[in-house]
């Protein structure tokens, strides 16, 4: 049987036009699933309404207009704060999103925010390689063993904090190829002493790679500073109804220590609802013990300590 409680890892407090989520509803609905503390940040992207668009979008795949990098959303998150943990009975870990991870000076932006408050315990979610938001995204195209990002995972070693980062390990047009993972690969290989939290797996909505298990699996074992993130749509590939891949549980339990959960929600109390049940019906696959580090333990290594 699960562990009662786990630690949502990943919970954006805005959307994609950076509007805030309805705090209360989010924070009632977490700590109903069971997760009393939970990973926030917001979105380091923006979506534009262009003139060009009859009808505004909500999402970044609603129409043609490019997303810009936003560094408001850091604010946004900070000032969400004192809401979300107002009644004691939810506690979170805010992290830093929102600099353009090909600026070399990103490092000099990262700084600054993280001076303004003893909050911070990481940064991300930095979005590198993502389904169509990457052709979407104004500017150069964003890669985890940019020269940019070197600073910005220096920075996190020194700190001794986390980096969460989304990076497709595929494209939508060549699944079994995964020709993204090597630079993925190159900067874990840099940066060993930073841990890197790897969101879904690199999996998107739009890129569904082949072979992702067997892809994890090499990755785990030769880079030990990375840690799996379960979440969104890498949660149906592992969960169907009551039933859980069981695949995928040998390798979970395998390397426990080295796998976390979260729901992925963009600032969505029915995200929650949905994504917290498939989590809550893989650790209960789980022996107990794994179960437990895969839903608390970890996590709190990574950002509560």
């Amino acid at each position: 049987m699960a562990s009662a409680q786990w630690i949502d890892t990943h919970v954006h407090l805005v959307d994609f036009l950076q509007h805030p989520a309805a705090v209360h509803g989010l924070r009632d609905t977490l700590v109903d699933a069971g997760a009393q503390r939970a990973v926030v940040f917001g979105l380091p992207l923006k979506k534009k309404w262009s003139t060009a668009e009859p009808v505004r979008p909500d999402y970044y795949l609603d129409d043609n207009a490019p997303c810009h990098y936003h560094s408001l959303t850091d604010a946004i998150v900070l000032d969400l704060l004192p809401e979300l943990e107002s009644d004691g009975r939810l506690t979170v870990a805010p992290l830093v999103c929102g600099f353009d991870p090909t600026d070399r000076l990103a490092v000099e932006h990262l700084e600054f925010v993280w001076n303004r408050t003893d909050r911070w315990a990481g940064v991300g979610e930095v979005m590198f390689r993502h389904d169509d938001l990457t052709n979407l995204t104004l500017g150069e195209v964003p890669s985890p063993d940019h020269v940019a990002m070197d600073e910005v995972l220096a920075f996190c070693a020194e700190k001794q904090v986390p980096i969460s980062l989304h990076h497709d390990s595929a494209s939508m047009g060549m699944p079994g190829r995964h020709e993204y993972i090597g630079a993925l690969e190159r900067a874990l290989e840099r940066h060993r002493s930073t841990s890197v939290v790897w969101c879904h797996a690199g999996v998107s909505r739009r890129v569904d790679p082949s072979g992702q298990l067997g892809l994890v699996r090499e990755l785990l074992g030769r880079h030990p500073n990375l840690t799996v993130e379960l979440s969104w749509v890498l949660l149906d590939r592992i969960v169907d109804g009551s039933d859980v891949a069981a695949d995928w549980v040998e390798v979970i339990t395998r390397h426990r220590d080295r796998f976390v959960v979260g729901t992925d929600t963009v600032g969505r109390a029915e995200t929650v609802k949905t994504r917290g049940r498939q989590i809550r019906t893989l650790l209960g696959a789980l022996p107990v013990p794994v179960a437990h580090q895969v839903a608390v333990v970890n996590a709190e290594r990574l950002w509560f300590s």
